[in-house]
């Protein structure tokens, strides 16, 4: 890759931290032309030039805890293209759409979205973006997701709802009870893969594969707290290590490895886990590294 294309990704992954994070209305200043314009199919007219600070004033004064997080980026030339997802909490200022302005309601959101950006000479010329506007106009109670009843659970189903992943699809492996308890837009993530694991099938093979490895995988949960649509668990496991796991062919060795899980749940069902563990630990007792 060439110096132009990995310095254009650097300027990329600023944008995403400083302006659209953090809410540095400098950068504006900075980084774009005076030619620059931002367009999204949500917005009937571009933003131009410095205009784009109104655009982020306004998102950040609806989502004052407003985070961006890269997932994709590739750079050819004077193109970047970022897939990205965003999270926060419509706790401020009403949000101005095309159908009005939509009042806070708590409630928060997470959807995805990709910008094609234009670089010249160190400043951003062009950005085109698409994005989950109707998931997150959906998420903040803009309007009903469906004509069902949006399904409001306690945090004592919630945390019945996590239970019922530790017992029975990761210790007793029962792949029917994923259709039952995640949605169908699930995404797992977890730093021993490179990609989310995303949707219901994409999960079953993750515990077909786990539990191949670990016939005998056993999850303890230490300590559990549930807030809202969220539950943490804090967990061990032990397992012997009897079939193929991560490239790495059985050893017999008994493992014992511990992690945080973060739930999310939507709608009744597990829609997101974020998942970090002791995996350097894992490796040595697999005889990964030494």
């Amino acid at each position: 890759m060439s110096n132009v294309s990995e310095a254009n990704k650097a300027l990329a992954r600023r944008y995403y931290r400083e302006l659209m994070s953090e809410g540095n209305l400098a950068f504006v200043d900075e980084f774009m032309a005076p030619e620059f314009e931002f367009t999204n199919p949500t917005h009937p007219e571009p933003y131009r030039g410095s205009e784009f600070k109104n655009l982020v004033s306004m998102l950040r004064s609806a989502f004052p805890d407003l985070h961006f997080t890269v997932e994709h980026m590739l750079a050819q030339g004077d193109t970047v293209v970022g897939h990205w997802t965003a999270r926060g909490t419509h706790m401020g200022t009403p949000l101005e759409t095309l159908k009005g302005d939509i009042p806070a309601k708590g409630k928060p959101f997470a959807i995805d979205g990709m910008s094609w950006l234009r670089i010249v000479d160190g400043k951003f010329v062009e950005a085109r973006i698409n994005e989950d506007t109707m998931g997150l106009l959906q998420q903040i109670g803009a309007f009903p997701a469906s004509d069902t009843p949006t399904v409001e659970t306690s945090t004592e189903e919630n945390e019945a709802l996590v239970g019922r992943y530790f017992n029975e699809v990761m210790n007793e492996g029962k792949l029917n009870v994923i259709d039952e308890i995640m949605a169908d837009n699930f995404a797992f993530r977890i730093p021993t893969l490179p990609e989310p694991i995303r949707g219901l099938e994409g999960m079953k093979s993750f515990v077909i594969g786990l539990r191949t490895g670990f016939p005998d995988i056993k999850f303890t949960v230490e300590r559990q707290i549930a807030e809202g649509d969220k539950v943490a668990a804090r967990w061990f496991i032990i397992g012997t290590h009897k079939g193929e796991f991560l490239g790495i062919p059985p050893t017999g060795n008994k493992v014992k490895d511990q992690g945080v899980d973060i739930f999310r749940i939507t709608g009744g069902k597990l829609s997101e886990i974020w998942v970090n563990e002791n995996d350097l630990g894992l490796m040595r007792q697999l005889g990964a590294i030494s």
